[in-house]
Formats: C-alpha cells, structure tokens, sequence
C-alpha cells in the first residue's frame, strides 16, 4: 500500500514538473540558435570571393574560404553559390599592414603585427536592402627567423589566422549582431 502510494507521489511529481518546464518553455532557445530580427526567413546566404585591393597575393582566396568554412559550421544559414540566396556577403580587403613591432639588441626586427581591414556589405536581396554595411580589423602577429623560407611559412601562417579571426568576427555579427 504504502509502495503504491509513493509511486503515485513520484508520478503527481513528474507530471508537475514536467508542465511547468513545458509551460516555462515558451522563450527558451538553445545558445546559438537565436538570429537577429532582421534574418527573420532568411535561410541562405551567397559568399563571393571577396575582392582583395591589397597587394597580398591570395589573401581574398583565403578569407572567402575561411568565411565559408565558417558560415557552414556555424549551421544557421546554409551557404550557397547560387545568385537566388536570400541575402549576400560581400567582402573588400581594403589594407594590409605590415608593422614591425619587435626588435633584437642590433635593432633588426624580429616580430611583425598583420593588419587587414576590411569592409564588409551584407544584402537582402529579397527586399533589396543593405543589412550591414562596415569596416572591420583584424590582426596577428608572427616570429621573423634567420630562414627566409621560415619566415614566409610564420608570414603564411599569420595570414591565415587573420583570415580565420576575421570569419569568426563576421559570422558574429551577422547571425549575432555584434
């Protein structure tokens, strides 16, 4: 008897909690999954290679890849090469910097910073209107070495890393708004 009851007590409870959860639920959206009002219906979204204006060979290349890598593993919006995407990213590397920014005891520099600006347009293309429109930096530092080729691998490298903080940045403020 007394068995009986305790069950009856640990379903009344269940059932309890699990209409308040149900019923305290309505807001609730898991991190990450949430999208600014302005990407209400929006689904896809096209990446063009971004235009590079720079003087750095291949760097529109690499951050139009880390872009899409990003955007794709992100999973909000599926990226697509297709012109009927909902909106569009366009991108214009406008600088690239080299600053020396560490020196040895005989005054050769032995550490570089990387500065890339860029300017970044987001579009419907539906409603035909500009969603983003803004200048963004991003920057890294890399290691000189007493080897040429090392030092154009750390320069490589550093590339790289700009291109790959630089996605991270404009997936942030595009799916997050900031």
């Amino acid at each position: 008897m007394i068995r009986a009851l305790l069950r009856t007590i640990h379903k009344f409870r269940f059932v309890l909690l699990l209409s308040v959860l149900l019923s305290a639920g309505c807001d609730y959206g898991l991190e990450g999954t949430l999208r600014p009002k302005y990407l209400k219906g929006v689904h896809t979204i096209s990446i063009p290679t971004f235009e590079n204006q720079t003087n750095e060979p291949g760097l529109g290349l690499a951050v139009t890849i880390a872009m899409r890598g990003r955007f794709l593993r992100d999973g909000r919006l599926r990226v697509s090469d297709s012109s009927d995407a909902d909106i569009a990213l366009e991108g214009v590397l406008r600088e690239y910097r080299l600053s020396p920014i560490g020196f040895n005891r005989a005054d050769r520099v032995q550490r570089y910073r990387v500065v890339v600006r860029t300017r970044i347009r987001l579009r419907d293309k539906e409603r035909k209107k500009m969603l983003i429109d803004q200048d963004l930096e991003s920057y890294t530092d890399f290691e000189v070495s007493p080897s040429i080729a090392q030092s154009d691998t750390n320069r490589s490298s550093a590339n790289q890393q700009v291109a790959d903080s630089l996605s991270k940045d404009v997936v942030s403020l595009v799916l997050e708004g900031f």
